[in-house]
C-alpha cells in the first residue's frame, strides 16, 4: 500500500506544470494557476493568469494564456518590472497569433507556442 502511494505522489509531482526564472515563478492558490514575482517567503505577485507555455529571455518573458477562458499571447518587459511597478508599464497584451508574431521579430521577445 505504502508504495502505490509513493507512486502516486511521486506522478502527480512530476506532472505539476513548473515554470521558474527568478524572480519569476507558476503557483497556485485556490486552483488558479499564475505567474507571479516572488517577494520571498512564499508571496508572489501576481502577473498573468492561468499561463499555458512561457519562454523568456534576459529582457522580456513571452506568455501564452487564457485567463478569463480566452487565449492570448502577453509579455512582460522584465527591464521595467519591480515588486512596486504598476501593471500596466511592463506588462503588454493581449495579443493576437498573428500581432504577438509580428512583436516577436520587432522586438526580439523569446517566441511562445499557443499549444
Amino acid at each position: 500500500m505504502r508504495i502505490i502511494l509513493v507512486l502516486v505522489s511521486l506522478s502527480l509531482i512530476g506532472c505539476s506544470p513548473v515554470w521558474e526564472v527568478k524572480p519569476y515563478e507558476v503557483y497556485y492558490i485556490d486552483g488558479t494557476k499564475t505567474l507571479g514575482y516572488s517577494i520571498g517567503k512564499g508571496a508572489y505577485i501576481g502577473r498573468i493568469d492561468e499561463p499555458v507555455n512561457i519562454n523568456a529571455n534576459k529582457k522580456y518573458i513571452s506568455v501564452y494564456a487564457c485567463p478569463y477562458k480566452t487565449c492570448s499571447f502577453y509579455y512582460i518587459d522584465r527591464t521595467k518590472d519591480h515588486e512596486f511597478a504598476e501593471h500596466d508599464e511592463f506588462v503588454f497584451g493581449p495579443y493576437t497569433n498573428e500581432q504577438f508574431t509580428t512583436l516577436v521579430k520587432n522586438l526580439g521577445l523569446p517566441s511562445v507556442s499557443s499549444e
